[in-house]
This record gives structure tokens, C-alpha cells and sequence, in this order.
């Protein structure tokens, strides 16, 4: 999507032990999120409940660092808007789905109900990367 800077990868159920997957157990559920794929220098939690309190997370973008957020429980309605070529996209993001957003791509999460997420950077983060956006 957006020339390959947004992109939504859907981690499988089952796979092998080195797999990037999710295994559904009596013991609950367990997410490979990364495996290898990312050095991971900063790690953010977050919940969002958009139907009650009428708010958004993100609506910023990044000048360097590209972003990547697993979708734990619930559904997101994330809109992306590539600032370079002005094209514009609403998506769902649900529980087991992983978005990385490029650097220049303006981006906002929407929850339909209660929704968890973990930011996974690459990069520590830095106030000076995150510019206002709204959309």
C-alpha cells in the first residue's frame, strides 16, 4: 500500500518454532511478533477506546524512523496519508496484525471498541522525529 510504505502482515497461526506466528493453547495465547526481522530499541504499550472517549492515537508522522505497531485484542481503523504523493488510505488492523508505516507517511489509529497495541521502533525515541499531522 502507498508504494510499499505502509504495509500489514498478518502473523499465521501454527509454524515453526523460528516463525514469526501465534499459537492458541489451554494456556492462552502466544505472539512470535519479531523473530530476527527487527532490533527492537523501544517498546510502547498502549490501549485505545475511540467509541468511548472520542479520541485518536497517532495523527503525526515521522521524519526518520519507521514505525511498526502489533495490534494485541481488538480492531483499528488506521488512516495513513503518504505527505509525498498526497494519496490517502483508511485501513483495519485487527488482532494479529502487525502495520509498519514508513517515514513521511502521516498516520492515525481509530479503535472500534477497546483495542491493545504494542509500538515496536527500532530507534530510541526522539520528541524532534514526531511532527503534528492531523487527519
Amino acid at each position: 500500500m502507498l508504494n510499499n510504505k505502509v504495509r500489514i502482515t498478518t502473523l499465521p497461526t501454527g509454524g515453526a518454532d523460528g516463525d514469526e506466528r501465534r499459537l492458541f493453547s489451554p494456556k492462552g495465547e502466544l505472539a512470535q511478533i519479531i523473530n530476527g526481522t527487527m532490533t527492537i530499541q523501544h517498546l510502547v504499550y498502549w490501549d485505545l477506546d475511540s467509541s468511548k472517549s472520542g479520541q485518536a492515537r497517532g495523527n503525526h508522522y515521522h521524519k526518520v524512523k519507521t514505525e511498526s505497531c502489533y495490534v494485541l485484542t481488538g480492531e483499528l481503523e488506521v488512516t495513513v496519508l503518504d505527505r509525498a504523493t498526497s494519496e490517502r488510505k483508511t485501513l483495519i488492523v485487527r488482532a494479529g496484525d502487525r502495520i509498519t508505516v514508513a517515514p513521511g507517511v502521516a498516520h492515525s489509529f481509530r479503535s472500534k471498541g477497546y483495542a491493545q497495541a504494542l509500538e515496536l521502533l527500532p530507534t530510541p525515541y526522539d520528541a524532534a522525529d514526531t511532527v503534528a499531522y492531523s487527519l
